[in-house]
């Protein structure tokens, strides 16, 4: 009897111990991740506050020069000689010393597969290279709807891939469990490629190698770090004004989001209850080259339906999107918040929508938002990013 008690106790000991343990251990995960969401959403908050602070500068300083006006763009304005394909690459020389990957134009699959072992092996791939990707990129880029249309068949399943931030592991992780892009393995990749983490440049570049390859099997998302102010200083240390140069007319002209069997809206951040799927189908997406360049005060004055009507939008056999007519050079009002609401809103259990103060743009929508903008437009689910929470 002794020792039955004696073996009692000591259970009863060692099952305080661990459940006191799974507490603290729970405890711990869960300020970790207050503590990460927290400093994430710091980095955010800031350059929406910093987008802010430009809106009320030139909302409250109407009078400034048109000339003072344009210095404001300077960053986001090349000279168009510098513009032309050929004066970025044929300015830079691939010196016979070079032993990283050569690529050969048009791309195959073999490239592909010689980028992924050559930045296993910490290979850098040559700047000539880098540009002669990202010009080709935005060309096919150039020619695609707002809204990618995806088909999918029993025998040809969907992958949709949520934020990577530069970190080249979880890319070849992904790659090693579900296989490499192909026609029979289709891939969404919703945005957040670059940023934070060191390999933001490889993975752009695995990306876009894969997209010109299977242009219709995998598809490119924008998100709302795929924006060029965000991640300045690092583009402009590792590889200089060019790139950068580049970089800023890709990310603008990155579909908004992907619609898959015409049931499923695949975006980065959200929605909110004024989200018009029908004007975002038809915004000049390629406009919002940051969301630190908020509309200027003249384009604010013309959100009107008559102004859009100006500009004639047809779809051509492949889903291709054309317009005529002489677009303003920024997004109205209007449309820019539109895509903000696209790449920064979060979704929230209450029902509602309300602003987002974690992250300092878009807003927080509920339960209720998703469904009535689902049935508004006949789909059934909505995927996003952020969180990698899925409402449906």
């Amino acid at each position: 009897i002794f020792c039955g008690s004696a073996a009692l106790k000591a259970a009863l000991i060692i099952q305080n111990w661990y459940r006191g343990y799974k507490a603290r251990l729970k405890a711990r995960q869960h300020y970790a991740l207050t503590i990460f969401q927290s400093i994430e959403y710091a980095d955010e908050q800031g350059q929406m506050q910093l987008s802010t602070f430009f809106s009320f500068m030139f909302e409250n300083y109407a009078h400034v020069h048109k000339e003072e006006l344009e210095l404001r763009n300077q960053s986001l304005e090349s000279e168009q000689d510098l513009r032309d394909r050929h004066d970025y690459v044929d300015l830079i020389d691939v010196p016979d010393s070079y032993n990283g990957p050569r690529l050969q134009f048009p791309l195959t699959c073999t490239d592909i597969d010689l980028l992924l072992e050559a930045f296993k092996e910490q290979q850098i791939l040559h700047a000539h290279y880098v540009l002669e990707v990202l010009f080709e990129t935005k060309k096919v880029l150039k020619q695609m709807p707002n809204f990618t249309h995806v088909q999918t068949s029993p025998s040809k399943e969907l992958t949709i891939c949520g934020d990577l931030h530069g970190k080249l592991d979880d890319l070849f992780m992904i790659f090693y469990k579900n296989g490499l892009p192909s026609e029979s393995n289709p891939y969404v990749f919703n945005g957040d490629f670059v940023d934070r983490g060191k390999n933001s440049i490889e993975i752009l570049i695995i990306l876009c190698v894969s997209f010109l390859v299977y242009p219709n099997d995998l598809h490119l998302n924008r998100g709302n770090h795929e924006d060029f102010m965000m991640n300045l200083s690092s583009y402009l240390q590792l590889h200089g004004k060019r790139i950068l140069q580049i970089l800023e007319e890709l990310y603008a002209w990155l579909p908004i989001g992907t619609i898959v069997d015409n049931e499923i809206l695949v975006i980065h951040g959200g929605i909110s209850e004024t989200t018009d799927l029908n004007l975002l189908h038809r915004v000049e997406r390629n406009k919002m080259k940051s969301v630190l360049i908020p509309p200027t005060e003249t384009n604010r004055d013309n959100d009107t339906d008559s102004k859009h009507n100006k500009v004639g939008v047809t779809f051509n056999a492949h889903g291709r999107i054309k317009t005529n007519g002489s677009p303003s050079e920024h997004l109205p009002k209007h449309e820019w918040e539109q895509i903000i609401d696209i790449l920064w809103s979060d979704p929230r259990g209450k029902n509602g929508c309300f602003p987002n103060t974690g992250r300092g743009g878009g807003c927080y929508f509920g339960p209720d938002v998703t469904s009535k903008i689902l049935n508004k437009y006949q789909l059934k689910m909505l995927i996003r990013n952020r969180n990698s929470d899925t409402w449906h």
